[in-house]
């Protein structure tokens, strides 16, 4: 069974003595600060928030769907077809 010891510091050490509880959180990555013997919170070096990666450019859907279509046919061909269909009448 594995124990993870986690570098702890009173408030008291915070105000007193600052450049051993900072090169503690530099050697070790966090510190907990207790107060009163209890856990109250937990100082880490600061890390900036990471970049955003540009957001990519929505989808022409209306694009795609014109290139994707059949060629109108011309209206010589359109009356053309409505004469077969209509018969004899």
């Amino acid at each position: 069974m594995f124990h993870i010891v986690m570098a702890k510091a009173s408030i008291r050490q915070l105000r007193t003595e600052f450049p051993k509880v900072r090169a503690l959180i530099e050697r070790e990555g966090e510190v907990v600060v207790t107060e009163r013997g209890q856990a109250a919170y937990v100082i880490r070096p600061y890390q900036p928030p990471k970049k955003k990666q540009p957001k990519p450019e929505p989808f022409d859907y209306y694009a795609r769907l014109i290139k994707r279509m059949p060629k109108p046919i011309s209206a010589e061909a359109s009356r053309a077809i409505d004469e077969l269909n209509r018969g004899e009448r």
